[in-house]
């Protein structure tokens, strides 16, 4: 109770704060709310809307809070995201959302994309929102958080939401910037970024990302017997990733390139390993190529063209008696079209078509002495959609889609959406939005057969389904200060589970569960003119199987998140969040208990044009000290079947420092 009525007392203090007078001068926030508001985004709809406009429930991640926060990974993102929070199990971590997160399910109920291409991989479809898929947030222009089903315009993984990272561009870069970082767990971290648009209109965006983090020993007491070493993982915690990102727009074409490469030690002892075996480690490599035409023919017409190759590398150690490797190796190509037609003034017709074609889909478990399963599945997928737009007043908009994709492997499926935007007045937007997407069956959970390891492929798979009903409200109570109301229901069915066929006692990929859930989702944000701007969430969410009549796993009923950014004195500002989650039913039918986590940042930003006592070289100097967990509070996460802790602990207490200079 203490620690609450610290946490709360150091949120709150900088209501108050004497330096806020600075805020101001220094340029501490870089765009007011109706700016926000007024931001073109393109995830909804494939093309620009405002927030206000766009048929969903949206939240905008800006480079400013990304910078005031101190987030360095999506999954530190999300944890300040109403309806959104993370698990990690030490090697890799997941998002939930409204309610919904099954056990190592490695987000492929997400669609995440990097400017618009798709990150999700082509074995388990998975989406890397920690290190696994590192990219440098510093190079952020904002995230575009869209929340629902995506399917219609998006196709497979786009169940609950969309995700959008939009990088800077060489415009809005102008220079070079190099930053290093250290801190707890002896965490090494440096990053480079240059930009530039050059008089012929050439625009050049580059950024390189290194990392090598040594982590902690840690304790399970699950293990604690001499013959695994007390219980304690020593040396195993460790994380080295790199990034490249690259992109060159020149005219109408853009040329986006992409790689990454995470290696991560297992400290947890999963799928019955060999515990506290220095051998226990992952791989995880991304790479793709993206070219892209887009040009606006005349005053109504929009044409888009894209072609990309994409290469994803997995490859995982696990130690037994004998070293257990599996890996996995995927090679597809790609293609979209998209016209945009305004046929009338007051009416918007979107339609497109897209293939991929996967030529290679490799997996394979093998130890020194046995391959167990290798296999290459190659397939093909090809979609159109279409979108209506109709306003049919001038405040009020009907929006309908509908897509159709055809996959080799699991046919046809067709997804509809449709929304009523209507703003009876300037500051107050109600949205009735209705959506289906689903999820098809990926290489893993259709082919897998390996005996050893008590698997068997199943090849009468379906395709995962949801539906969502949803009712926002968004208010502008002020120039300074809005609100968001959302009430929402889902249900799912053909939900890919696994189970054991009593038969052969093998575990096979069934579509045995359904789900329900409901929740309510309550939002202010600020952006004050004296200089401090904050946000403040709760979110009610209740989601059951259906069949179990029984609450979900790994689903917290409550969550509260606070933000607040302001100065403390000139140049020099503090940002603490609040994070607090209630329990959660583990996959063993524990529970984790409650926690809430404070962390603060703290940074020095001189203005390249301020009149410092310390002289021009410094005003290009930025500093900053993050402090995670302040309170060191004990918390742990579920884990997922997997692993012999039922939860995982998490981090305590720990820091970052971080320096960056602007040339």
């Amino acid at each position: 109770m203490r620690r609450l009525r610290l946490s709360f007392l150091f949120f709150f203090i900088g209501i108050w704060f004497p330096g806020m007078p600075y805020a101001q001068e220094a340029g501490m926030v870089d765009i007011t709310l109706d700016e926000l508001l007024n931001l073109k985004i393109s995830t909804v709809a494939k093309y620009e809307q405002t927030t206000r406009e766009a048929p969903a429930s949206v939240t905008i991640i800006t480079s400013k809070d990304i910078d005031l926060y101190g987030y360095q990974t999506l999954e530190e993102v999300f944890k300040g995201i109403r309806g959104f929070y993370v698990s990690n199990d030490r090697n890799y971590s997941y998002v939930g959302i409204r309610g919904f997160s099954r056990p190592t399910d490695y987000n492929n109920r997400v669609l995440l994309l990097l400017n618009g291409h798709t990150l999700n991989e082509s074995i388990w479809g998975s989406a890397g929102i920690g290190t696994g898929t590192p990219i440098d947030l510093d190079t952020v222009e904002r995230v575009e958080i869209v929340r629902g089903p995506g399917s219609a315009l998006y196709g497979t993984y786009a169940m609950f939401a969309v995700v959008n990272v939009i990088t800077k561009s060489g415009n809005t870069t102008d220079g070079l910037k190099v930053d290093a970082e250290m801190g707890s767990y002896s965490r090494r971290q440096g990053s480079m970024t240059f930009g530039k648009e050059f008089d012929n209109g050439t625009d050049i965006f580059i950024s390189a990302l290194g990392a090598d983090v040594q982590g902690q020993d840690l304790y399970y007491q699950e293990f604690d017997d001499p013959a695994t070493n007390q219980g304690i993982a020593q040396d195993l915690d460790w994380d080295k990733y790199y990034a490249l990102l690259a992109t060159f727009r020149y005219g109408d074409f853009t040329l986006q390139g992409y790689l990454n490469s995470r290696e991560k030690g297992i400290p947890t002892g999963p799928w019955e390993v060999s515990f506290n075996d220095q051998n226990a480690k992952t791989l995880d490599q991304r790479r793709h190529i993206n070219l892209k035409y887009d040009r606006k023919l005349g005053a109504d017409k929009h044409l888009l063209l894209r072609g990309y190759y994409d290469h994803y590398h997995y490859r995982g150690w696990y130690p037994y008696d004998a070293l257990y490797l599996d890996e996995s190796d995927g090679h597809w190509v790609g293609s979209e079209f998209q016209f945009l037609w305004d046929t009338r003034p007051n009416n918007r017709l979107t339609f497109g078509a897209e293939y991929q074609n996967h030529f290679r889909a490799h997996y394979r478990t093998w130890d020194e002495n046995n391959t167990y399963f290798d296999g290459d599945f190659p397939n093909y997928l090809f979609s159109l959609y279409a979108q209506n737009e109709y306003e049919i007043v001038e405040n009020l908009t009907l929006t309908a889609g509908i897509r159709r994709d055809s996959y080799s492997m699991s046919g046809s499926t067709i997804t509809p959406r449709g929304a009523v935007v209507f703003s009876p007045v300037k500051s107050s937007t109600f949205k009735l939005l209705y959506g289906e997407a689903f999820r098809a069956p990926n290489i893993y959970e259709t082919y897998y057969d390996d005996e050893f390891s008590g698997f068997k492929s199943n090849l009468d798979l379906m395709p995962e389904k949801i539906r969502t009903m949803e009712v926002v409200w968004e208010q502008q109570l002020s120039e300074v200060l809005f609100s968001t109301v959302s009430l929402y229901n889902y249900r799912m069915r053909h939900l890919i589970d696994q189970q054991m066929d009593p038969s052969d006692e093998l575990i096979q990929h069934r579509n045995v569960n359904r789900v329900k859930a409901r929740g309510v989702e309550l939002e202010l944000n600020a952006r004050l003119k004296a200089g401090i701007q904050g946000y403040a969430s709760y979110v009610f969410q209740q989601a059951k199987d259906t069949d179990l009549n029984q609450r979900l796993t790994n689903s917290p009923a409550h969550t509260v998140k606070m933000g607040l950014a302001f100065p403390i004195a000139r140049h020099f500002y503090a940002a603490p969040e609040l994070q607090y989650e209630s329990e959660r039913i583990t996959v063993q039918k524990t529970k984790t208990d409650p926690y809430l986590l404070t962390n603060v940042k703290l940074s020095a930003k001189p203005q390249p044009e301020a009149n410092t006592p310390l002289g021009p070289v410094f005003n290009h100097l930025n500093v900053s000290f993050l402090v995670r967990n302040l309170f060191n509070t004990d918390y742990r996460t579920p884990g997922g079947f997997e692993h012999l802790q039922p939860a995982i602990a998490q981090d305590g207490r720990n820091y970052a420092v971080r320096i960056e200079y602007e040339f």
